[in-house]
């Protein structure tokens, strides 16, 4: 145990010199050394969101990194949830000190909310109003336009619509769009799906 302490410790002490440099302080939590970062980040980019890969993926947005003494930008990635009913919360900056320190994002598995099912989407908050899309021209005639809806993360993200084809292509074919219904206290999505 004495040997950790001292490793963490001269860790930090032969980051001081650089760290001063920087503009950054190094100091040390229960989870391991910490980088403070002696200038406040800047805004968040707005990202146009991609087209989702498909079920299962969740968008997590990009943020700011403290890189080569200056800031970086880390863009948004799509990211399959393994885990059913998991959510990811984002990274952040947090100020502490004289500084900012960034506390990564992570997954987190809320208790159900009182009738709701497993894997079920769950928002605390009211829907935003639709974004007007403008359409394309459809790739072909077999396809379908499935407008873009907005997706809960912990905050309202809008996934862009996207044409797609009928897995079993007929005559007639159509899209049923996924929808937000109010449950109680809380807004709960229903998937889209052929019919």
């Amino acid at each position: 145990m004495k040997l950790t302490h001292v490793s963490l410790f001269a860790l930090a002490c032969a980051a001081a010199p650089l760290a001063a440099h920087a503009g950054i302080e190094v100091g040390i939590n229960v989870a391991g050394p910490e980088i403070i970062v002696g200038t406040r980040p800047p805004a968040p980019r707005v990202e146009v969101v991609p087209f989702s890969p498909g079920p299962g993926y969740i968008w997590i947005r990009g943020h700011w990194r403290w890189h080569h003494e200056g800031w970086d930008w880390i863009g948004g990635r799509w990211e399959y949830v393994t885990q059913p009913g998991a959510t990811w919360i984002p990274g952040q900056w947090v100020a502490r000190g004289n500084g900012w320190v960034w506390v990564e994002g992570r997954y987190a598995v809320a208790p159900a909310a009182p009738g709701q099912q497993p894997g079920e989407v769950v928002a605390l908050e009211e829907p935003p109003a639709p974004v007007a899309e403008v359409v394309p021209v459809a790739p072909g005639p077999d396809f379908i336009w499935i407008g873009g809806h907005w997706h809960w993360n912990r905050g309202w993200v809008w996934i862009r619509g996207h044409f797609d084809r009928h897995p079993r292509f007929h005559p007639g074919a159509g899209w049923e769009p996924g929808r937000w219904d109010r449950r109680g206290s809380v807004w709960v999505w229903h998937d889209g799906h052929w019919r």
